[in-house]
């Protein structure tokens, strides 16, 4: 379970003058289809839930699946994520994580509850629904965590800066210890072709490296590539995992007013 907290990673991935709502839309689902060479592993889909206030703060609802299908031998992934995020401005920051796997025989769910006011950190263990310890951890020099769904929605919303040359070193929360991802993003358009559309689509560019193990060993250098519009969809990524390098691509969605961006 260690291991798994964290694909999401990226994918497994600011000024006022856009609207966020158009980035993290509630109702938004974002269907992917996970490949190594030619063969197709699994599915990752990711839905905005809900949005609703807080006192002052906004909170954003948002979950994830990842599932790798029952014909694929020696691969058992099956795992589904739930994090509630503050904004900040045109940032996230989360406030509430959950992480669910599900085994053949047992179900484990660990929880994070990110406590600014007081610089904590509460981190709670539960396996086929007896609970362990709670742990509290200290935060260091006021930093403000994502967790590895977060991530995405934080990267996709810094994406749209005006300092998209600048390189990003993003606090991260997994595994129950704190790590870090580094991105940047690309300054010129590129060109991407995915079997759902019959068309290039004009993307954005971001690469970097991350510094923990995640979901199916996920870890190290990664690429990926956001539609070049104000929704900023991710389209297609590529991470290095425990067998080798796989493909995440975009196999469908649920996005109000989206289509995705022709590369002229």
């Amino acid at each position: 379970m260690k291991r798994a907290i964290g694909i999401l990673c990226f994918f497994v991935f600011v000024s006022g003058a856009f609207s966020q709502d158009k980035i993290v839309e509630v109702g938004e689902e974002l269907n992917y289809s996970v490949y190594y060479g030619f063969i197709k592993l699994g599915e990752v889909k990711f839905k905005v839930t809900g949005k609703n206030k807080e006192g002052k703060n906004e909170l954003i609802t948002a979950t994830a699946s990842i599932k790798s299908f029952d014909a694929i031998p020696m691969i058992n992934i099956n795992y589904i994520f739930e994090s509630i995020m503050l904004t900040e401005k045109n940032e996230v920051r989360s406030a509430k994580f959950t992480a669910t796997e599900f085994k053949e025989k047992s179900i484990t769910n660990i929880y994070y509850t990110f406590d600014y006011d007081n610089n904590e950190i509460k981190t709670l263990k539960e396996v086929d629904g007896k609970s362990g310890a709670e742990q509290v951890i200290n935060i260091e020099n006021k930093k403000k965590y994502q967790d590895g769904l977060s991530l995405l929605y934080n990267a996709r919303l810094q994406s749209k800066s005006d300092k998209t040359n600048q390189r990003f070193n993003v606090p991260v929360y997994i595994n129950e210890k704190e790590s870090s991802v580094r991105y940047s993003f690309s300054s010129k358009p590129e060109e991407v072709e995915i079997d759902l559309e019959d068309y290039g689509i004009r993307c954005v560019r971001v690469a970097g490296v991350a510094d923990f193990v995640g979901v199916f060993g996920l870890t190290g250098e990664f690429g990926g590539w956001f539609s070049d519009d104000d929704y900023r969809v991710p389209i297609k990524a590529k991470f290095n995992v425990t067998i080798g390098s796989i493909t995440l691509e975009l196999a469908s969605y649920k996005k109000k007013n989206w289509k995705a961006p022709v590369y002229k």
